[in-house]
């Protein structure tokens, strides 16, 4: 057992978690190290080019002040990291330090992958930077659980709407305030005759993230679980909110092989003009600069509320320091410096991400032109807080697999969303009843509304 009870999976379960890879087989050069320096810290990131980018810049400028260590930085595409991950740990190769997602802690912890860095932590000259959505967001993921911490957050995120600003003047419209004003919108916004669609629609990987936060909107709350741990994601409540979104498809309102999207091709079918609005973090602010718009162009605004709640889709990266490091005390040195209020902050400003530290918060250009409507949202106390149980180890599968499998049956008309729902409830009440098994009752619950 490792951390607070986390059961460690055996060389054979793990190699049934990733699809039976040869684990003698070395994926990457991540888990290499230079026979010439022992201090040679390897880094894995899976951010996506341009925040693996900024955060290879951090890396250049801490090894000119610090010769006596090396980083090795292996960044890895992000739909190759996850299973890359599980294998390198299952191996016995895992990079020192790693960036993870909220949704794959628990899992990672449950492997006891990661590092309890309390030690390093309490004597840190600054932990007591982080903003409080850093620090809420960090305790939903279980990065951060009483005195215990198993990651830093690195960035915050939170989503706004992207509208075509030229659209909305040719067609004289203006940011909807709400779901329904919003769907009328997208109808405006559609001419196949013309190649135009309203919404950019993620209908494969991490399209989960776009209908569970309409479920919500409709539903008003952000609990998967009753009092009693009964399951409720699929309340009729939350079948309408995802009903919604189905008919966003079924009614062509998007492209019809948005099907098979994920997050480059809906960004992309946004700035070349084949969609209208799309939802995102702040970081496809400079996706859109880079191919051309501009203020005549793009629009962002905060999300339309639906009928019981405004909800708002924070998330947080995180850096974690693997447990079978070989190199803790160096890569501790590394983390530290990288995780100092002065580079978040530069990082943040390079990628267009809201920071994780009060310093940054205090930072004028991050609320000014197209991010403003993501610091208003942020600073809204009446935000319902997007939420999942990431504490249950299952929730990287049930958001990687289950969710996508699914979507997709309901969106080409083999199960209803009814159905849908049905079938993602009963994987997560299993879930949930192992996790009670062995841990008690008393579950982590989402924070509550202002």
């Amino acid at each position: 057992m490792t951390g607070k009870g986390y059961p460690t999976l055996s060389r054979r379960e793990m190699l049934k978690l990733t699809g039976g890879a040869v684990l003698g087989t070395a994926l990457s050069a991540c888990g290499k190290r230079s026979a010439s320096n022992d201090r040679t810290v390897v880094l894995m990131t899976a951010m996506g080019e341009p925040k693996d980018r900024a955060i290879g810049h951090l890396v250049a400028e801490f090894e000119q002040r610090h010769p006596r260590i090396h980083i090795e930085h292996n960044p890895v595409p992000w739909d190759q990291s996850h299973s890359k991950l599980l294998t390198m740990i299952a191996g016995g190769t895992p990079p020192d330090l790693l960036t993870t997602t909220g949704q794959w802690m628990a899992e990672f912890r449950a492997m006891g992958a990661l590092e309890n860095l309390k030690p390093w932590y309490q004597a840190w000259e600054h932990k007591d930077a982080w903003t409080p959505v850093a620090i809420q967001s960090g305790q939903i993921a279980t990065a951060i659980e009483g005195e215990n911490v198993y990651g830093f957050p690195i960035e915050a995120s939170i989503r706004c709407m992207y509208y075509r600003r030229d659209w909305f003047d040719e067609l004289g419209l203006k940011p909807a305030a709400t779901r329904q004003e919003w769907r009328r919108v997208c109808e405006r916004m559609t001419s196949p005759q013309k190649k135009r669609y309203g919404y950019a629609f993620r209908g494969a990987r991490g399209g989960f993230w776009s209908w569970w936060a309409m479920a919500e909107e409709f539903a008003g709350t952000n609990e998967w679980f009753a009092e009693d741990s009964r399951c409720i994601i699929n309340s009729p409540e939350h079948v309408k909110g995802l009903e919604f979104w189905n008919a966003l498809y079924q009614d062509r309102l998007v492209p019809e092989d948005s099907l098979n999207w994920g997050y480059t091709e809906l960004v992309q079918a946004f700035w070349s003009g084949v969609c209208g609005c799309c939802e995102q973090d702040t970081e496809v602010v400079g996706t859109c600069l880079e191919h051309g718009m501009d203020e005549t162009t793009l629009l962002t605004a905060p999300m339309p509320a639906g009928p019981k709640a405004r909800v708002g889709g924070v998330g947080v990266w995180f850096m974690s320091m693997a447990s079978g490091s070989k190199q803790k005390d160096a890569a501790w040195e590394v983390m530290s410096w990288l995780q100092a209020p002065d580079q978040i902050v530069r990082y943040c400003k390079e990628v267009g991400m809201i920071p994780p530290v009060k310093q940054g918060m205090a930072d004028p250009s991050f609320g000014q032109g197209f991010y403003k409507p993501f610091m208003e949202m942020a600073n809204d106390p009446t935000l319902l807080l997007d939420w999942t149980p990431a504490y249950l180890p299952e929730m990287a599968e049930f958001v990687e697999v289950r969710t996508m499998e699914e979507q997709q049956k309901m969106l080409l008309k083999r199960q209803t969303p009814q159905e849908t729902l049905d079938r993602l409830a009963d994987f997560i009440q299993k879930a949930q009843k192992r996790y009670v098994e062995r841990h008690g009752p008393n579950t982590p619950r989402p924070p509550k509304r202002a």
